[in-house]
């Protein structure tokens, strides 16, 4: 599964450099702080939904638990941003409550956001290295929506594992 998916970002980014000089980069940017602000949105509230005393359930042995995955999102999201020089002076690390681990992810989520805001068209298109990649700033920010949206859906199954429903989901 994890080639699957590391397959899939390479896949992504090399497509990229292309179709990037071919769209309004200020139209991405846009369509992607949206998206970011939805998909962060849910995972906060779905780790709000699912109670404190199953923030260590986890699926199987060595596999992240439910605050296991809350706090790699949070270093990824403070990572990626770094990598594009937007570097964190947020401190904590990875958190062994709900609370910690929900207030580190909103703190990275909000960073993600104040990245954004230093992103113009032109930034979009420009070399970087990631994971040992090079790639542009297009492919670093497609890795983290990928990322984002991959761990919703796996805190959704942990949720609906559990019999909580995720809270836009109307049950």
């Amino acid at each position: 599964m994890k080639q699957v998916i590391t397959l899939f970002l390479i896949a992504t980014v090399v497509a990229l450099p292309a179709s990037a000089q071919e769209h309004d980069n200020s139209a991405y940017l846009t369509a992607f702080s949206g998206d970011f602000d939805g998909v962060s949105g849910k995972l906060h509230a779905l780790g709000e939904a699912i109670p404190e005393d199953l923030h260590d359930w986890r699926p199987a042995e060595g596999i992240r638990s439910v605050l296991e995955v809350l706090n790699h999102v949070s270093d990824a999201n403070f990572g990626i941003a770094a990598a594009l020089g937007h570097a964190s002076d947020y401190e904590a690390t990875a958190s062994d409550t709900k609370e910690g681990a929900l207030e580190r992810l909103m703190a990275s989520q909000n960073h993600v956001r104040g990245l954004l805001e230093t992103l113009g068209d032109a930034d979009l298109g420009e070399s970087i290295e990631l994971f040992g990649m090079q790639l542009n700033v297009y492919g670093a920010m497609s890795i983290l929506a990928g990322h984002t949206h991959e761990h919703l859906g796996q805190l959704i199954a942990y949720a609906r594992s559990n019999g909580v429903a995720p809270p836009w989901s109307g049950g």
